[in-house]
């Protein structure tokens, strides 16, 4: 599943939030680590320090790709 990173202004933190929310007027957001942000409290731009939980739980999603020699 594809991934925009937004900041929240709660931690000042970037937080993985599915592309599907990212289309159309909400509310609130749900990133991937259960964090949520209302639409005023959320920065639709890469900036601050990346979420580690959001980080691994994008990270166990990606596919297991070995490498050819």
């Amino acid at each position: 599943m594809p991934y925009v990173w937004w900041q929240s202004e709660y931690d000042l933190q970037c937080h993985a939030f599915s592309l599907d929310q990212a289309e159309g007027p909400r509310s609130f957001y749900e990133a991937v680590c259960d964090h949520s942000v209302p639409d005023e409290r959320v920065s639709r731009a890469q900036a601050g320090a990346l979420c580690v939980d959001c980080l691994i739980k994008v990270g166990t999603e990606l596919p297991d790709v070995r490498w050819r020699v």
